[in-house]
């Protein structure tokens, strides 16, 4: 099975002398008007807004014609993000909107050049081209030379201001082959005590889940209460501009802690032979869960799409699928045996105890046995009988 990933290079445009910055002003103004006018129409078909508005657009706005077909593709983009997340009404009050350009409108190129190597050429107005020289940290420029050398392919670039610095967002593509029989489970299970816990079952002994390993999310915790008592102080003494500034920064750092973890879980997965990772579906996670508010407030501030989404990106660069289980599939995962079954609702801190076959298990490892004991028919494993005792004396915890 075959599947397009795709990867993000952030550049940052150094040198811009006067004259390309009023032209890249000029166009930025000219575009986020171009893709709100899109918007007005309301509509998520590329085909109606092209029949529509495409001819029109042309005459209102001063921009290439390939600028005036991405900003088509933006506005669909934007509006569809909008309505999965309920937020129509916002739609008039976009602020920062990136230019973007595809292969029509654009080239990159690699030289010999003193003050950088990486040149970027927009086709921005009448038949001339504006270069732009780019600048990569050492992790990006490792990604954009090995597009160079034909492992990735050059999509599109998304051109965006951010404190009058103008920055290059390069889209890459690979087609990875994804194995379609895979002989190891990993099943992980995310909470409020454990940020992510994950256990291994192989084809070959489905019945054994092998090392159990915790990821607590402790300094993430530790950034969130430190920011949110900094808000409160601040809120108290009326600085909300302060606030708002601190935003950024504490999402940065929570972030960072993220793609390490995420990291460690993919390292983790990738001990295992042709591995499938399989985790439970967050739909409806907020009104499901209730409980004092302070727990809640701790549970629901927690990054659980955030991880998700990551875990999705990184999995995929490594041929790894990602599958999910609804929450009908997943109830009662912490609470059910998974050695015999039996659903207790006997509560003893972080671990089970089942009254019926005397099995004492920590709770989050039992929630993922269960969890890869329910996937096992849909990646062509079969039904699981009544495991053994797992191997799980001595799980890795890691903060």
């Amino acid at each position: 099975m075959r599947r397009d990933v795709k990867v993000c290079v952030v550049g940052k445009v150094v040198r811009l002398n006067s004259q390309k910055v009023l032209v890249l002003n000029r166009i930025l103004f000219e575009y986020c008007n171009l893709v709100k006018w899109y918007l007005t129409f309301g509509s998520t078909s590329k085909n109606f807004l092209h029949e529509t508005g495409y001819e029109k657009a042309k005459r209102l706005f001063n921009l290439k014609t390939g600028l005036i077909q991405t900003a088509r593709d933006k506005a669909v983009e934007i509006l569809k993000s909008f309505k999965k997340t309920g937020k129509r009404n916002r739609v008039q009050k976009i602020e920062r909107i990136s230019i973007r350009f595809d292969s029509r409108t654009y080239s990159f190129s690699k030289t010999i050049n003193v003050l950088t190597p990486y040149w970027l050429s927009l086709s921005l107005n009448g038949k001339s081209r504006t270069s732009l020289p780019i600048m990569f940290g050492e992790k990006q420029k490792l990604k954009i030379d090995k597009a160079f050398n034909g492992d990735w392919k050059f999509a599109t670039v998304e051109i965006m201001k951010k404190n009058s610095a103008w920055y290059a967002h390069f889209t890459l593509t690979k087609t990875i082959e994804f194995n379609e029989h895979p002989e190891t489970i990993i099943a992980i299970d995310r909470g409020e005590k454990n940020l992510a816990v994950a256990v291994a079952i192989l084809k070959d002994s489905p019945n054994k889940p092998l090392k159990g390993q915790f990821w607590r999310g402790s300094e993430i915790k530790r950034t969130k209460g430190l920011y949110g008592h900094i808000r409160r102080n601040l809120g108290e003494k009326k600085l909300p501009k302060k606030i708002k500034d601190m935003r950024n920064k504490e999402q940065r750092k929570n972030n960072q802690q993220l793609h390490i973890t995420v990291n460690q879980i993919i390292e983790y997965a990738k001990q295992f032979p042709n591995s499938v990772i399989v985790m439970e579906t967050l739909t409806g996670i907020r009104n499901i869960f209730k409980a004092s508010k302070k727990l809640n407030k701790r549970f629901h501030s927690l990054p659980f799409r955030k991880l998700q989404t990551i875990i999705e990106y990184k999995a995929s660069l490594e041929g790894m699928e990602v599958r999910y289980l609804t929450r009908r599939q997943t109830k009662n995962t912490s609470k059910q045996c998974h050695r015999c079954g039996y659903v207790t609702q006997i509560k003893c801190k972080r671990e089970l105890k089942c009254p019926n076959c005397g099995l004492k298990y920590n709770r989050d490892l039992n929630a993922c046995v269960n969890i890869a004991h329910r996937i096992m028919s849909s990646v062509g494993w079969g039904n699981c009988d009544t495991p053994e005792l797992s191997n799980e004396a001595n799980p890795q915890r890691i903060s």
